[in-house]
């Protein structure tokens, strides 16, 4: 790996109940220098009012802080997790659940505005199989949440079904993108493949890659443009999911080993495009 270039995770969790500060070291063990670090929903902190929203979000600010004092750059982004919705309305009805959200949305578009967060994520859709009315509250939230974004001109991660279930999902996000007047290419589509990355399927979207070998190898040898992320959820039940918080600085390492990265690609992927999507300004490394 050439030194003096910036490896970044561009999508990871820590929690506070899981190894949080030993993930990071690891990451920077490994090579790693800056983290983009996701809201997840906590198990200990339930998403019940806004109250309980607003120590949620400052949780996952409080893991930024954490991994800044370990010596990696950080920055979060943070917003109502979509997959939350169908629960929320089973136990208060989807209305009910549907305003909670909006509200969360709306403490989420505070908390970046007084410089606490980077920007809104991760909002969307549903990933599993819902009723219609509960997707189309969905696409109500995330269309205030990429409006919101494009007042403030910050980035926004997307979590969504896979568009090989969905085939016609790029398609439908551009267009919820262009309604709110959004930069597309500051919309992020994360847990990525590389199929994803082709500018022929994404539709200006930009994308966070899941980090495996397969994905750098057929992305890298076509030159497409890719963030790169584990979707680590630092859980202890469930150590090392979605991939070990090292895993990007190794497959990065190994993508110049295997002859597919440079210093001048590198460069491109972990400072250019972080700067042009997520207004990171990488070259302070």
């Amino acid at each position: 790996m050439i030194k003096g270039i910036p490896v970044m995770d561009a999508h990871i969790h820590l929690d506070p109940m899981g190894t949080n500060r030993e993930a990071v070291r690891k990451f920077k063990n490994a090579g790693g220098t800056h983290l983009l670090i996701i809201h997840k929903p906590y198990h200990h902190i339930p998403e019940i009012d806004l109250g309980s929203y607003k120590r949620s979000f400052q949780t996952t600010i409080d893991m930024t802080e954490i991994a800044r004092n370990e010596g990696v750059e950080a920055y979060c982004m943070i917003g109502p997790y979509p997959g939350s919705l169908p629960h929320q309305a089973n136990t208060y009805g989807l209305e009910e659940a549907f305003e909670l959200q909006m509200r969360a949305m709306q403490h989420a578009f505070d908390l970046i505005d007084e410089g606490s967060a980077l920007g809104i994520g991760e909002v969307g859709r549903v990933h599993f199989k819902v009723e219609e009315e509960i997707m189309s509250k969905c696409n109500e939230i995330l269309m205030s949440a990429l409006k919101g974004s494009k007042e403030r001109n910050c980035p926004v991660v997307l979590h969504t079904e896979s568009p090989m279930e969905n085939p016609d999902l790029f398609r439908y996000l551009s267009s919820l993108i262009e309604s709110a007047s959004m930069t597309k290419h500051r919309v992020i589509k994360h847990y990525s493949g590389w199929e994803s990355a082709d500018p022929s399927n994404n539709m200006g979207l930009s994308i966070s890659m899941q980090a495996r070998r397969s994905n750098l190898e057929n992305a890298l040898s076509n030159d497409f443009d890719f963030l790169l992320e584990t979707d680590f959820i630092d859980e202890n039940s469930r150590p090392n999911v979605v991939m070990p918080p090292d895993t990007v600085p190794k497959k990065i390492e190994w993508a110049y080993r295997r002859g597919l990265l440079d210093s001048e690609k590198h460069h491109h992927l972990m400072v250019d495009l972080p700067k042009k999507i997520l207004g990171i300004d990488m070259d302070r490394y």
